[in-house]
């Protein structure tokens, strides 16, 4: 059961994250091209928490 709370926590983390890159959205090319890559990655690790 201890692998369910880890879960829930992981997944508080990863929404809090993906609301602060909403927020944080950069406009140069270069930071872009970081956060499309930061933000891939934590809708990807989201989708493991759908199924």
């Amino acid at each position: 059961m201890q692998n369910k709370k880890l879960d829930d926590k992981r997944y508080q983390e990863l929404i809090k994250q993906k609301e602060e890159f909403e927020k944080n959205r950069p406009h140069d090319i270069e930071s872009m091209r970081r956060w499309k890559h930061s933000m891939g990655k934590i809708l990807e690790e989201l989708e493991l928490f759908k199924k």
